[in-house]
Parts: C-alpha cells; structure tokens; sequence
C-alpha cells in the first residue's frame, strides 16, 4: 500500500467544470491513503518510482481508478507527485463536494499533484452526473482554478453536452 500526504493529493478525478458553479471532488479524499492492487508491481526506491500492472486498482476515498497500468512517481519524501494510467481505457470515479457522481475514461490519465493538472489523452470522456459531458481527444484540467481545455483528434472536434440549471420543486397547494 503507498502513502502520501494530503498535499499529494489524486484530485485528479476532479476534473471538469462544464456547467456554473464549478464541480469539485470530494475535498476530505486528500487525506486519505491512497490504496493500490494489481497482478504485479515493480518498485525502484532510488528513482522513487512504482509500476503496477495488471488489474489495477486505486482507491482514495471516494475516487475509485482501474486500469491495466499505473505509474506512480514519488519525490524524496515519498509523497506523490504524479499518477499516470494506462488503459482501454483508464477509468475514474469520484463523488463531487455538491453531490453526484463523476466519471472519466480515456486511454491515458496522467496526473501531476506539483501542478494541480489532469491531462486525459485518447478518446477522453468526462460525465458529471446532472451538471454534463465532455469528450475530445485530449482535456486538461487545472483542479486548482478550475480552467478547463479540450481539443479533438487531427480532422475531429470536441462535443459538450451541458444540462440545464434545475428547477425549484413546485410548492404544493396548501389545504
């Protein structure tokens, strides 16, 4: 099992702001442990560098991830710098501060705690239950500013699918 701090956070799951205000994850998942399984994992303690494969599962909190790779880049301290997932595709979920679920899938995720930004690369999809979508070949999201870019493959385009603000419920009559 790797530790890390919760300035190392995997906040990488939340990812996009599709619709006002801004989705957050779940702030209190940056202070827990983060939870790794795979078939096989390989360390190198001097470049401070993990490799799982096969089946891998990552938990921290409520962010869930699987792939068929992981990456896991730690600095001198053992804190987690960098989270890369590799897969067909690479999956993430994680429950939002205001409630939902979100989840993504692209063929690379690469997280980078330094700089508080999310790359998912090939075929990326991003759902926010109840807020929308997003879908291109590539989206960067920054988890601290909430910016947000996405671009299509060579020839292709991006799609956005933004959900209305939610009614009020109707008051009932009064008797």
């Amino acid at each position: 099992m790797l530790r890390s701090r919760p300035s190392a956070s995997l906040s990488l799951i939340a990812l996009l702001a599709l619709a006002a205000p801004a989705a957050q994850a779940l702030k209190s998942d940056s202070e827990q442990p983060l939870e790794v399984a795979a078939n096989h994992f390989a360390t190198n303690q001097n470049k401070h560098l993990t490799v799982l494969t096969g089946a891998v599962k990552l938990t921290r909190g409520s962010m869930k991830g699987d792939s068929d790779k992981g990456t896991v880049y730690q600095n001198d301290a053992n804190e987690i710098q960098r989270v890369v997932l590799e897969g067909k595709p690479a999956r993430l979920q994680q429950q939002l501060d205001g409630g939902g679920q979100m989840h993504a899938t692209a063929a690379n995720i690469d997280y980078d705690t330094d700089k508080s930004t999310a790359i998912l690369t090939g075929n990326a999809v991003v759902i926010q239950e109840g807020r929308g979508e997003f879908r291109g070949e590539r989206i960067v999201y920054n988890t601290e500013s909430g910016e947000l870019t996405g671009e299509g493959a060579p020839g292709g385009g991006i799609t956005m699918k933004m959900q209305p603000k939610a009614k009020p419920a109707a008051k009932e009559p009064q008797k």
